[in-house]
């Protein structure tokens, strides 16, 4: 049989594409192809060289993520005044975290005005947008507590941001009224009225207190201080007022009890948080253990501990949403190693105040981000409230601020 020359040309073609396999006396291995090994030598080399330049690039990254942080934003925004409670903390805390943390340049500590905090927390989500955008926010719990109730000036989202270092303080419902309601006087619809700053305030934590006690609260707005508030007590004004656990708290509360007012119960969204005061009367879970064991307020219990939470956060440092992993990490463990130092122990201890550093300050900050029905409950809650609550007060005390 003879075969087209092109044949002969394709088998000799093959036979070269095939393995070339050893002599008899050579050992019997498996021998690669020749253009199989190289093609998967070249693939093997780029992916390794591109996996070794990935790894480079993120170990640069890892490494120069503070310095960038803090090149690109090094102003640390105060939510309100420098003489706040959160310019005192900011300016506390900022020279620890420059010495920690080796920050070049320093922070740039830019207070706000308003009292609530609300617009240096919208500043700060809005410069994000800018380059360079501040590094930190050192907000109070009342801009919280707005943007859980809905507020038309709400115009940033503290759940995107990461805690790193919060400073929370409870109070306590002070009047001379009986948490055991009977059943009569419960038909006589006998109203409890509240001293609050304004219907928004953080007294609102005491209002839904009595609210799920069936207390049937009126709060009594225009009352800023806690000297106002006692004195309207003491004038028969209000029968219940808020004050905080603070370093004036024992004299404070000696001089009502002085007057036959007793203490109710603590605000104390947390029962781990640490309370240095004697003589304290129980929270709020107990009392409605104890008054309410069979019917509890669906949704309104949990809803009370995240605006209770809100409501005790006097100082909390927050970091930017879509900070760097890395750049969190670092900047909650200076955090910790600052929270030891004398004095800011100190400074917390001489206004009974609990530091929660790092990610010691996750719990607690988790705790005001409830559940979307949670919030729902609270903010049906708060609507079909207030129009009663502003009929009966007057116009000029419904956001009357407290003095600084």
């Amino acid at each position: 049989m003879i075969l087209p020359s092109y044949a002969l040309n394709m088998m000799e073609k093959q036979e070269e594409d095939l393995p070339r396999l050893p002599h008899a006396d050579q050992p019997r291995l498996f021998v690669m192809p020749e253009r199989q090994f190289s093609r998967r030598m070249f693939l093997s080399i780029l992916l390794g060289s591109g996996a070794a330049i990935m790894a480079g690039t993120h170990t640069a990254h890892a490494e120069d993520s503070l310095s960038t942080s803090a090149d690109s934003g090094s102003a640390l925004i105060i939510g309100g005044a420098t003489s706040s409670e959160c310019g005192r903390w900011a300016s506390l805390l900022a020279p620890a975290l420059e010495e920690e943390l080796h920050l070049s340049p320093p922070l740039q500590l830019t207070p706000t005005t308003g009292w609530d905090g609300i617009t240096g927390a919208n500043l700060f989500d809005t410069q994000q947008q800018t380059t360079p955008g501040p590094v930190g926010l050192m907000v109070p719990g009342t801009a919280i507590l707005s943007a859980m109730l809905g507020g038309p000036r709400i115009h940033f989202d503290y759940r995107r941001w990461a805690p790193v270092f919060l400073v929370a303080q409870p109070s306590v419902a002070v009047g001379r009224v009986s948490l055991h309601q009977s059943f009569r006087a419960r038909l006589t619809g006998q109203l409890t009225r509240v001293a609050v700053s304004k219907l928004t305030g953080p007294e609102l934590t005491t209002v839904l207190a009595l609210d799920m006690l069936g207390l049937r609260p009126q709060p009594v707005a225009g009352h800023a201080t806690p000297e106002a508030a006692m004195a309207t007590l003491q004038a028969g004004q209000t029968d219940v007022i808020q004050l905080p656990l603070d370093a004036s708290y024992p004299s404070r509360i000696a001089s009502l009890q002085a007057a036959g007012f007793t203490p109710l119960f603590i605000n104390n969204a947390r029962p781990d948080m640490q309370i240095h005061q004697p003589n304290l009367p129980p929270d709020l879970l107990t009392v409605l253990q104890q008054e309410h064991k069979y019917s509890q307020p669906a949704f309104l219990l949990p809803a009370w501990g995240a605006i209770a939470a809100a409501c005790s956060l006097r100082a909390g440092l927050v970091l930017p949403a879509l900070t760097q992993p890395d750049s969190i990490a670092q900047w909650r463990h200076a955090a910790e190693i600052c929270a030891n130092h004398p004095a800011i122990q100190q400074a917390a201890l001489a206004e009974n105040q609990t530091i929660l550093a790092g990610t010691a300050g996750i719990p607690f900050y988790e705790t005001l981000m409830p559940e979307p029905h949670v919030l729902m409950a609270l903010r049906r809650w708060f609507a079909q409230s207030l129009p009663r609550w502003r009929d009966a007060t007057p116009p000029a005390l419904l956001s009357t601020p407290p003095a600084q």
